[in-house]
């Protein structure tokens, strides 16, 4: 009975939420960002490569160039990627491709991590309130679903429905890429596509403990652009302002920690470990290609990421079931 019903709240959710002008707002945007990312991301870092010759002395590839300064003063001895493969027709694969890091790619990742955030803080947000507003809360408890039911239900269908947004714009423009035949440029799309559904899962759970706390829309919009400026933008300040009062052979532990702490922060270090480009955090941080190069970077990520979320659902349980006591 509990399962049947849990699932016709899912899917009124997900039917409430699709027929949300916020959605398609998503949508519009996520096809501006696959746009970007190609047109102005990948193209533009293949218009600075160095032309790269082969023994015969004909063209073999492109080299991506990292910036105005010498790339040994980054330590790039230490981390230089090996795996650069032309094919037979000296086109790059996939795997070198990655490796494109350029300011047009750490723009783009910024943008997503600053958008797509409080797109999905408001949403949710909004979601859960205007239930209490409008009275469904209230017709959901006379069902006698648990409160854990029903967030979880909110939480799964806000990530479906965000997903879907996703999947359709970064599937439209990936149809664009296959008719053109520029599939090689794909595994920089993977982990982009990868970088806004870690946002959305995320994020969507703040929103729910977000939500779960809020009494009022205009109060819930104002707590999701507070956590959203906190975490985007103030984060990293109060970082900067500790970091020098932790000893030295601790610095490297507790930074790391801090950004463990932040799904912005930690985001946007995974991300640039799978582009192949830890030289820009310097060489006394090469710390992190050795932990990107055993895995022990994607064990601690993903573990702090799943903390989060469940830290936020449990919260968001605990405070809806003291508001309704």
């Amino acid at each position: 009975m509990k399962k049947s019903m849990f699932h016709s709240m899912l899917k009124l959710e997900i039917r409430v939420l699709l027929r949300s002008k916020w959605l398609l707002s998503l949508l519009v945007l996520f096809i501006g960002l696959a746009f970007l990312l190609y047109f102005y991301g990948i193209e533009s870092a293949k218009s600075t490569a160095v032309p790269v010759e082969n023994e015969k002395g004909t063209a073999a590839g492109v080299e991506f160039s990292v910036g105005e300064l010498d790339p040994a003063y980054f330590g790039l001895e230490e981390v230089e990627d090996t795996s650069a493969v032309y094919d037979a027709d000296g086109n790059l694969t996939q795997e070198t491709l990655t490796n494109a890091y350029s300011r047009s790619i750490a723009m783009l990742i910024n943008l997503s991590l600053w958008i797509v955030p409080i797109i999905c803080l408001i949403l949710g947000t909004n979601s859960l309130v205007a239930d209490k507003e409008e009275g469904r809360f209230s017709l959901y408890r006379t069902y006698q679903m648990s409160n854990g039911h029903y967030l979880i239900s909110k939480y799964v269908s806000l990530c479906l429905t965000l997903m879907i947004s996703l999947s359709v714009s970064y599937g439209i423009f990936g149809l664009v890429l296959y008719f053109i035949g520029a599939l090689q440029d794909a595994a920089m799309f993977g982990v982009f596509l990868t970088l806004n559904l870690l946002i959305i899962i995320v994020f969507s759970g703040l929103a729910m403990l977000i939500g779960s706390y809020a009494v009022t829309r205009m109060q819930g919009l104002s707590l999701a652009l507070f956590a959203w400026s906190f975490l985007v933008f103030v984060y990293e300040f109060i970082i900067f302002s500790i970091i020098d009062f932790i000893p030295h052979g601790q610095k490297l532990t507790t930074l790391f920690a801090l950004i463990l702490a932040n799904p912005v922060e930690s985001i946007r270090v995974w991300t640039i470990n799978q582009l192949g480009a830890n030289y820009i955090f310097g060489p006394q941080y090469l710390i992190l290609n050795e932990w990107g190069a055993n895995g022990t970077l994607n064990i601690y990520f993903f573990i702090s990421i799943i903390l989060i979320i469940l830290i936020s659902l449990g919260l968001s349980v605990m405070i809806i079931r003291k508001r309704v006591a």
